[in-house]
C-alpha cells in the first residue's frame, strides 16, 4: 500500500508540470529537426534536436524541484466581518528546502460568497538557511454572503528560466473567514399581548428577571443555572430556580424555525442544502430582532428548532457576536428540540412555511409563553395561521423580498391601540 501511495503521489506530481506555448514550440522545433537531419543530409541538426529536448527536460526538472517543500500561514483581520464590509488577508510562506524557490505566480482560492484579488506574483525566495526564505504578503476581501467561507489552498504557478514549463503547486489548507447575516434596524415598539378574554392589548414593557430573593419556583427550561436554588432542591427533591420578584431587567427570547420542509429547501446530490430565499429572509429577521432586543437592554435567549442554536446573551454569558456566529453558519435541522421556553418571556418566532401540522407543534411548544409574536411565511395555509391565531399568538405574514423594517412596525401594539 505504502509503494501504490507514494506512485501515486508521484504521478500526480508528474502531471502538474504542464509545458508552455513555447515549451511545445520547442519540442515540435526538435522533431522536425530530428527528421530533417537525415533527409537534408545535415547531421548538425541532430545538435539542435538533443540541445532543444534537453532544455525542455532541463526545465521540467528545475520546476519539479523547485517550491517541493513550503510552509504557508493564513491569517485574517478581522476573522468575523459583517457582509460588504472588508477583512485582510496576510499570507506568509516559508521555504523549508535547501534549494532556493523560484519566482511564481500565486493565488488563493475564493468560493462563491467572498470577492477578493486574490493573486500576485511571488518573489524568489532563498534556502531554508538564508534570511530571505520567508515573504509575506496580504490582499483584501470582501464577504458578500453570510457563512463560513474556506479561503485557500494557495496555488503557485513556478515557471523555469526560459519560459518552456510550468508546475502547478496547492499549498496549505483552507482556512475559513465568517460573515455574519444582514441585520436591519428596528424602530422601538410596545409588542401586543393578548387578555385572558383574546382582547389584545399592549404587552408589559419589561418581561424579564430583577433582584434575588427567597422565594423559589420550579424549573423552567431557559433557566440560567446560576439561579437554581439548592436549598430548595434538596427539599423538594427536584430542581428549584430563585424566583424574580422584580422585574427590572427586560427578558425575550427569539426562536428560528430551521425546519427544512417549512423553509423550502432539501439536500441536492451532492448533500448540500438547495438555497431557500425564505430560510436567508428568516436569518436575517431573527438576527435584526435579537440585535435590537440586545441594544435595547433586553437579556435575550436566542434558539433554533434543534440544537445547533441555543445562547443566552447577557451580561457574563453569550455575546451578541456569539450569537451572529451561530446564525451566520445556520443550516436547516430536519430534528426539532423538545425544550419549551420559559413562561415569562416574551418571545419572538420567525417560521417558514406552516403546515397544519407544524403550527399545532409550534402552538403546544409555545403554550406556556405569556406573548408569542410570529413572522410566518404569505404562503401558509389558512387552516395552519387559524391554529396559530387560535393559540393567541400575533402573526404577520411575509414574504421573501419583503421589508423587515416595516413588518415589524405591524407588532406595535400600542401604535394599534391608539388606531383603534
Amino acid at each position: 500500500m505504502t509503494t501504490d501511495s507514494s506512485g501515486g503521489r508521484l504521478r500526480q506530481a508528474a502531471s502538474s508540470v504542464v509545458l508552455t506555448r513555447r515549451g511545445v514550440g520547442f519540442l515540435v522545433a526538435g522533431v522536425v529537426s530530428f527528421v530533417a537531419a537525415p533527409i537534408l543530409s545535415l547531421p548538425a541538426l541532430l545538435y539542435v534536436t538533443g540541445l532543444m529536448l534537453a532544455l525542455v527536460l532541463f526545465s521540467g526538472i528545475y520546476v519539479f524541484a523547485g517550491h517541493s517543500r513550503v510552509r504557508i500561514e493564513r491569517s485574517f483581520a478581522p476573522q468575523v466581518v459583517p457582509p460588504g464590509e472588508m477583512s485582510h488577508a496576510t499570507v506568509r510562506i516559508t521555504n523549508l528546502s535547501v534549494l532556493p524557490c523560484l519566482e511564481a505566480r500565486w493565488s488563493d482560492d475564493l468560493p462563491h460568497g467572498i470577492s477578493g484579488d486574490a493573486s500576485g506574483i511571488l518573489p524568489a525566495l532563498g534556502g531554508s538557511h538564508g534570511t530571505d526564505s520567508r515573504v509575506s504578503f496580504s490582499y483584501a476581501l470582501q464577504g458578500l454572503r453570510r457563512g463560513r467561507h474556506p479561503i485557500g489552498p494557495l496555488r503557485v504557478n513556478v515557471l523555469d528560466p526560459f519560459g518552456l514549463v510550468f508546475r502547478r503547486h496547492t499549498f496549505g489548507s483552507p482556512e475559513m473567514l465568517t460573515v455574519l447575516p444582514r441585520r436591519y434596524e428596528l424602530r422601538p415598539i410596545a409588542p401586543r399581548g393578548t387578555s385572558e378574554d383574546g382582547a389584545t392589548r399592549p404587552a408589559p414593557q419589561h418581561v424579564g428577571v430583577g433582584d434575588d430573593d427567597v422565594i423559589a419556583r420550579a424549573y423552567l427550561p431557559g433557566d440560567a443555572m446560576k439561579r437554581l436554588h439548592w436549598k430548595a432542591t434538596a427539599h423538594r427533591g427536584e430542581l428549584m430556580v430563585r424566583q424574580e420578584e422584580q422585574q427590572l431587567t427586560p427578558r425575550a427570547a427569539v426562536v428560528l424555525d430551521c425546519e427544512p420542509v417549512s423553509q423550502g429547501t432539501a439536500r441536492d446530490s451532492q448533500g448540500q442544502w438547495e438555497y431557500s430565499a425564505s430560510f436567508e429572509w428568516s436569518v436575517v429577521a431573527a438576527a435584526s430582532i435579537t440585535a435590537h432586543l440586545v441594544k435595547a437592554g433586553y437579556v435575550v435567549v436566542l434558539q433554533s428548532n434543534g440544537t445547533a442554536i441555543d445562547r443566552f446573551i447577557a451580561d457574563g454569558q453569550d455575546t451578541l457576536e456569539d450569537a451572529m456566529v451561530d446564525l451566520a453558519v445556520a443550516e436547516p435541522e430536519e430534528h426539532d428540540n423538545d425544550r419549551r421556553v420559559a413562561p415569562e418571556r416574551a418571545v419572538f418566532v420567525v417560521l417558514g412555511r406552516v403546515s397544519i401540522e407544524r403550527a399545532e407543534h409550534w402552538a403546544a411548544t409555545m403554550s406556556t409563553s405569556r406573548t408569542v409574536l410570529a413572522l410566518v411565511e404569505a404562503h401558509s395555509s389558512r387552516e395552519a395561521l387559524g391554529v396559530l391565531e387560535d393559540a393567541r399568538w400575533r402573526v404577520v405574514t411575509y414574504r421573501p423580498n419583503d421589508d423587515i423594517g416595516h413588518l415589524w412596525t405591524e407588532f406595535d401594539g400600542a401604535r394599534t391601540h391608539v388606531a383603534g
